[in-house]
């Protein structure tokens, strides 16, 4: 679900419209208020980019991957100075990233807000009304997370584009073969991973602060709150696996995916 990336009113929606009386397709909507107003993630996921731009002035987008459809959101014509996130940072959904300005092509104290089904693009092909996702139950499936096979298809190419192995999707499917026919549809979202617990063994298991194998983002989760961590969703960290988890104070986290140390009940 998204939420709204900050208080105020809408005072540009989304869709053809007039700035400073030329027509112009506006492809996201702004919310304006007076005063200090802080610029929040609308939905957890990766800054793609954190940047000055002379139309958007200081700007986040982040990507977002929900229930396998993969989005992207745009916060643009923040005050300078003020964003508080990196390209590459993780963010959690309200977590602050900039504070409301008028920087770049912009006529008065604004958030410029676009949301992208799919990811950003020059000619903004992608982007969508934000008002018709905001605080909308997305967790039901949609068509991204089955595969129509098609002539020429293969079980490798299949599992590549949706970073998953070969025997993940063959497991998700029930397939005892590689053999594969055109019409069939594929699972590509495990959903089981939702909801369930990690079994960790205390003395050998490894928290990072992020998705990574290197030593220094190794994390003391004993003084954390963990003891059997919430699994929130499977990643893929340089062709190995890990957990994102979350612990009893809220608090997001990744375990390393060894089988010895964890186990999915």
């Amino acid at each position: 679900m998204f939420i709204y990336p900050t208080q105020g009113k809408i005072t540009s929606r989304f869709g053809k419209d007039f700035l400073n009386g030329v027509a112009r397709m506006h492809n996201g909507i702004d919310i304006a208020k007076s005063g200090l107003n802080e610029v929040v993630a609308s939905e957890r996921g990766k800054v793609s980019k954190s940047y000055l731009s002379s139309s958007y002035g200081e700007c986040v987008r982040i990507a977002h991957e929900i229930n396998g459809q993969t989005w992207e959101s745009l916060y643009a014509h923040m005050r300078t100075g003020s964003r508080k996130v990196s390209e590459g940072d993780y963010v959690k959904q309200g977590q602050p990233i900039g504070i409301m300005g008028n920087t770049g092509y912009s006529f008065g104290q604004h958030l410029h807000f676009e949301l992208h089904k799919g990811r950003w693009d020059i000619k903004k092909s992608k982007a969508v009304n934000p008002l018709d996702y905001l605080l909308k139950d997305l967790s039901s499936p949609s068509s991204s997370s089955v595969h129509t096979v098609k002539s020429g298809d293969t079980l490798w190419e299949i599992a590549k584009d949706n970073n998953l192995s070969v025997s993940e999707l063959k497991a998700l499917n029930g397939l005892k073969s590689d053999v594969i026919y055109p019409g069939d549809n594929l699972t590509l979202k495990n959903s089981s991973y939702v909801g369930k617990r990690a079994e960790c063994r205390v003395s050998k298991l490894r928290f990072y602060s992020k998705p990574s194998w290197d030593d220094k983002f190794v994390v003391d989760y004993l003084t954390e709150g963990y003891g059997f961590p919430t699994i929130v969703r499977k990643l893929k960290v340089d062709d190995a696996y890990q957990f994102e988890v979350e612990n009893s104070k809220g608090k997001t986290f990744f375990v390393t995916a060894n089988e010895k140390y964890i186990r999915v009940e």
